[in-house]
C-alpha cells in the first residue's frame, strides 16, 4: 500500500502536470481564461466552489493539510443540511458538494443538472439514527404509531431512515405525524416535547445524545448502506479548468479520508475548533464519520439503485431513476 508521502508526491505531480485538451475541445473553449493557446489548462486561473454541511468536509481537508500545494483556489460554502446544499448545486452557486444517498436521489429526481462523480462509504456505524428525548416511553419503532416525528428535511437521509424503519416495523408514513423541520428547529422541538422523535444525522445526532441526553431508538444498521456522494454541477464538469481542479481535488479528498482514519483525535480537535462544537460532540462525530472514498463502481451503483427503488415505493420519488445515467466516471 502506498505511504502518505508517496500519495502526496503523486498528487503534487498531478497538480503540476498540465491537462492538455484535444484540438476540438480546446477550440470549443475559446475565451476561457483557464485554457491556454496550446489547449492545456492553467489551474492558477480556476476557482472551485465547494458546498459543505456544518463544516465537516472543510475541517477534514484543513486538518489533513491535503490542499497544500494546490494551484487552484478553493471557496467553501456552508449549509445546515443536504437539501439547501443541493439546491445551491443545481443553481450553479457551488460546483460540487457531498450529500447522502437519499438527498442525492431526491435532487436527481427533481431534474437537477448534476452528476455523481465520487462515492464515500462509512467504515463503522455512523450517526444516522432516530432518537427520542430522555425519559420517553417510546421503546420501539412500533411505538411511534400516532406520534409526531421529524425526519428533518424532505428527501433527506433522515427521511429515508424513518420510512425504512416504519416499513420494517409494519407501519407506514400514514401511521405517524411527520413534521419536517430544519435541524436547529428540530433540536429545539425535541427538547421542548413538540415532537416525539427525530430522525437525523451527525453532528445533530451526536449533539442530541450528548447535550440533551437523547437515546437512539433505531440506527441505520441494516437499513442503509452508509453511502455518501460527491455531486458536481454539469457546467463545472463541462468546463475544462474546473473539471481538472475537481479531478485533483478528489484525489486529495480521498487522501484526507485516509488521514482522518489514522488521526481521529487530531481530526476531532480541528473539527471542534472550526465548528465550535464541544470536544465530546466533536470526538463522537469524528469517530462516526470515518469513511473510505473512491470511484462510483458497479457495486455502488447497484446499492444506490436499491435506495432509489425504495424511495419510489415510498412515494418520495415520482419516477424511476436509472442510476447509471447520472454518473460521470471520468474523474478517476
Amino acid at each position: 500500500m502506498p505511504t502518505r508521502s508517496t500519495r502526496r508526491s503523486f498528487l503534487t505531480k498531478l497538480a503540476a502536470a498540465p491537462l492538455v485538451l484535444s484540438p476540438l475541445a480546446a477550440a470549443a473553449c475559446g475565451g476561457n481564461p483557464a485554457v491556454r493557446e496550446d489547449g492545456s489548462v492553467d489551474l492558477t486561473k480556476v476557482t472551485l466552489t465547494i458546498g459543505d454541511q456544518a463544516g465537516i468536509q472543510q475541517s477534514l481537508v484543513e486538518a489533513a493539510g491535503v490542499l497544500d500545494g494546490k494551484q487552484y483556489e478553493v471557496r467553501w460554502s456552508q449549509f445546515a443540511a443536504a437539501a439547501p446544499l443541493l439546491e445551491a448545486l443545481r443553481s450553479g452557486a457551488v460546483d460540487i458538494g457531498l450529500a447522502g444517498d437519499a438527498p442525492t436521489l431526491n435532487a436527481l429526481g427533481s431534474g437537477a443538472d448534476i452528476k455523481i462523480v465520487s462515492a464515500t462509504r462509512s467504515v463503522q456505524q455512523y450517526g444516522l439514527a432516530i432518537v427520542v428525548p430522555p425519559g420517553s416511553p417510546i421503546r420501539t419503532v412500533a411505538d411511534l404509531r400516532g406520534k409526531t416525528v421529524s425526519p428533518t428535511t424532505p428527501g433527506s437521509v433522515g427521511h429515508y431512515l424513518l420510512l425504512s424503519a416504519l416499513r420494517e416495523a409494519g407501519l407506514s408514513a400514514d401511521d405517524v405525524r411527520i413534521s419536517f423541520l430544519e435541524p436547529v428547529n428540530a433540536s429545539a422541538a425535541l427538547s421542548s416535547g413538540a415532537i416525539d422523535a427525530w430522525s437525523t444525522w451527525d453532528p445533530y445526532t451526536a449533539a442530541a445524545q450528548l447535550d440533551q441526553g437523547a437515546t437512539v431508538l433505531r440506527d441505520a444498521t441494516g437499513l442503509a448502506h452508509g453511502l455518501s456522494f460527491i455531486n458536481a454541477y454539469q457546467d463545472a464538469l463541462d468546463d475544462p479548468g474546473r473539471r481538472a481542479a475537481l479531478r485533483d481535488f478528489l484525489g486529495r479528498y480521498n487522501e484526507a479520508l485516509a488521514w482522518a482514519r489514522d488521526n481521529p483525535a487530531e481530526n476531532a480537535r480541528i473539527y471542534g475548533d472550526l465548528s465550535h462544537r464541544p470536544p465530546n460532540v466533536a470526538r463522537l462525530v469524528s469517530d462516526r464519520s470515518q469513511r473510505t472514498g473512491g470511484p462510483v463502481d458497479d457495486q455502488v451503483i447497484g446499492q444506490l439503485q436499491e435506495v432509489a427503488d425504495n424511495y419510489l415505493e415510498f412515494g418520495v420519488l415520482r419516477e424511476h431513476l436509472v442510476i447509471g445515467e447520472h454518473v460521470d466516471r471520468g474523474l478517476y
